[in-house]
């Protein structure tokens, strides 16, 4: 019964609390008295002559979003500094800086490597089919595929796996 009692009190004080904040904010808001309503602004074309009063800007208005100290990671890390190791990394990865078209697999057998690039050639390079099979979801791995992709379609000179092995 104790509880229920303070329980109540509390929220009584809360109430009070609150309704005194609204007043305060009542009281502190600025007057609106010689202020034109929004549809007089609106008529002023028709009357060069008139002046406009300004409107007073309330002091509890928003002036931006609030500023935030904690860093927000969103998206994939800079092309070739990945430092993430996992299937749901990789894939971010490869979606971002892989050559359009490669379909991934994470995690996959990659016949016995860490990953591998598959490029099967038609008319173009890689007009077949172009698969990406991550078995190590290390960085490396998942870097060096990103890039082989591009070399495998001949849209870049880069050496095959220039991040090296996994360690």
């Amino acid at each position: 019964m104790a509880q229920r009692r303070v329980g109540g009190l509390l929220a009584a004080a809360c109430v009070a609390v609150g309704t005194s904040g609204v007043l305060a904010i009542g009281l502190l808001a600025p007057p609106t008295h010689g202020v034109r309503p929004s549809h007089h602004l609106a008529s002023r074309a028709l009357h060069h002559d008139d002046p406009i009063t300004p409107v007073a800007r309330s002091p509890f208005a928003a002036v931006g979003p609030p500023e935030s100290f904690v860093s927000q990671n969103t998206g994939p890390p800079v092309a070739g500094e990945a430092t993430v190791s996992g299937c749901s990394a990789a894939l971010e990865y490869l979606n971002a800086y892989a050559a359009p078209g490669f379909a991934f697999e994470c995690p996959g057998f990659a016949q016995g490597h860490q990953a591998m690039t598959t490029c099967v050639s038609v008319t173009s390079p890689c007009s077949g089919l172009r698969l990406i099979v991550i078995a190590d979801p290390c960085p490396n791995a998942y870097m060096n595929e990103a890039s082989n992709s591009w070399a495998l379609i001949g849209a870049s000179d880069a050496p095959l796996d220039p991040y090296g092995s996994c360690a």
